[in-house]
């Protein structure tokens, strides 16, 4: 199997959902953010505090390109990698992208539920909140339109739905083939 990539706006379930299928067998599961950490022994803060977004930028696509190497993989990007460093088309060439797609009211309850634990978001009202989505998701949405398979990912709340949501994501990647990559 090619390696799967899983990008998508942040809160749209990508760790979730990729944690769930590896626990279930589908496949090994490697969180980018988690592995940058890991190999740069600094936090994803940390490394925008002192490399910029730049910086970062480089680090992560270096990084993406390392842990798809490969091919019995799922990995689990951040919101803005397909965005930079011609990722999107990498991905696209080597494995299969999956955009997860959650609703704007599921999206917005889940980061107001998380906030505290992300920094670009700590402080916001919910109105700003809201707005920053909505926002964003339409700078981005040139990148993850360019995904070859868009997944549905509201339903990713309980043990039933998770499990629901693995075994429909495997009816929709199952029998895709993709030519080779380069």
């Amino acid at each position: 199997m090619l390696p799967l990539f899983l990008i998508g706006f942040m809160g749209t379930g990508k760790s979730t959902l990729g944690r769930a299928l590896a626990a279930d067998g589908f496949a090994p599961y490697i969180d980018l953010d988690d592995y940058i950490e890991e190999h740069e022994s600094m936090s994803i803060n940390g490394i925008f505090a002192s490399a910029g977004e730049a910086g970062f930028r480089e680090i992560e696509a270096r990084a993406l390109r390392r842990v798809a190497v490969s091919d019995n993989v799922i990995v689990g990007c951040g919101g803005g990698t397909p965005c930079y460093s011609g990722n999107m088309e990498w991905m696209n060439r080597r494995g299969i992208t999956v955009c997860l797609r959650a609703s704007h009211e599921v999206l917005l309850r889940r980061l107001s539920q998380a906030q505290q634990q992300r920094p670009l978001l700590r402080g916001m009202t919910r109105e700003q909140l809201s707005e920053y989505i909505r926002i964003k998701q339409l700078e981005r949405e040139p990148y993850y339109g360019k995904a070859r398979i868009s997944f549905p990912s509201d339903r990713l709340e309980t043990v039933e739905e998770i499990a629901d949501s693995c075994r429909d994501f495997k009816e929709s990647v199952g029998g895709l083939y993709l030519p080779e990559y380069d």
